[in-house]
């Protein structure tokens, strides 16, 4: 029996590496994927906290990539030797939702996403259903690959806010999600501002050449206004899943803004008649929904720059030390000050 190495989920501040048979196709639509690499994601973080659902003894890792080695016998849009990207977001397809243009609601949603729910990518091997997987061109490499479904995400947002060219954007958390937005808004809005307290990625928006500012040591709602012209922005975007009140002050009258960010512990007080009056739109978003292909289209043009983006790349074996480096001590659970922005783990 064939080994390899995996990084399991085991309780809250545990994640063991350890050797597994590597997964063995059980369904003609089923294909087995060397992995090449795999993000480690804010919601790998969340999970390690409790702050997120996670299957029992599951390997974790959503964001990956890799190339095909054996292919079931119904699979017809691809063939071994592929390279390909995974949405890890499985759906069904048929129910309402699926067929209305709202998949992000199916209900296959709530047990069956890959590296969540199923073994994900922090594994040398994973076995994925075909409409899991996105050939990827040549022109995308395996780190960059690592981050299609992310990007995807993020577009979906994009669609949903409708951003224009001369629209002025504030992007409320600094974390990768935030740096996408970020990158993606300076190449269509007029104005964009982002804010952020920890002191890295502070210094990685300034890499990536936008300005940003910490709430903590500064009146935000007043720099907005001068970033804004002294109406607010015409775009917020809550990136961090916990600024839905602050969103609310800082948004122009008739503008938008996009609750992206996820967090189920925070609430917020809200006055309806604020939202009435200024004629606010409030709109939510989290997955991606037919935006992987658009992810890859984008990542292939090298419009992004993504440099910035990607912190360290190291071995899959050394995958738990680094949750120390984005921000969670596991045994304590406490948080660190971080030091990364994207670690990739190459099997």
């Amino acid at each position: 029996m064939k080994l390899m190495k995996v990084l399991a989920y085991k309780n809250v501040g545990e994640i063991v590496l350890e050797d597994r048979p590597v997964p063995v196709l059980t369904s003609p639509n089923q294909v087995l994927v060397k992995v090449a690499a795999v993000g480690i994601c804010g919601t790998d973080v969340k999970i390690l906290q409790g702050k997120h659902a996670v299957g029992e003894n599951t390997v974790l890792g959503h964001e990956f990539c890799g190339t095909i080695e054996e292919i079931g016998s119904a699979i017809t849009t691809l063939k071994i030797g592929d390279r390909v990207a995974v949405d890890n977001s499985l759906r069904c397809g048929l129910c309402d939702f699926c067929r209305s243009g709202k998949s992000s609601q199916c209900d296959w949603l709530k047990d069956k996403s890959i590296g969540i729910f199923q073994d994900g990518g922090m594994a040398e091997y994973c076995v994925l259903p075909e409409n899991a997987c996105y050939k990827m061109p040549d022109e995308i490499d395996d780190i960059v690959g690592t981050q299609i479904e992310t990007l995807g995400t993020v577009l979906n947002g994009m669609n949903i806010v409708q951003m224009q060219s001369y629209d002025s954007v504030v992007v409320l958390g600094f974390g990768p999600i935030g740096y996408l937005f970020a990158a993606l808004a300076k190449n269509v809005a007029a104005r964009v501002m982002v804010t952020e307290i920890d002191d890295f990625r502070i210094n990685t928006a300034k890499q990536l050449g936008v300005p940003v500012f910490n709430p903590n040591k500064i009146d935000l709602e007043k720099e907005i206004l001068r970033f804004s012209d002294g109406k607010g922005a015409d775009i917020v975007i809550d990136a961090v899943g916990s600024q839905l009140e602050n969103a609310i002050k800082y948004v122009a009258p008739g503008g938008k803004i996009l609750a992206f960010g996820m967090d189920s512990s925070i609430k917020a007080t809200i006055t309806p008649n604020t939202i009435t009056r200024k004629a606010i739109s409030i709109l939510g978003s989290y997955i991606g929904q037919n935006t992987c292909q658009p992810a890859i289209k984008i990542l292939q043009s090298g419009k992004l720059d993504m440099g910035p983006f990607f912190t360290k790349v190291i071995d899959l074996k050394d995958g738990v030390s680094a949750f120390g480096q984005l921000g969670l001590d596991l045994e304590t659970q406490k948080s660190l000050p971080k030091t990364a922005m994207k670690i990739v783990l190459k099997t």
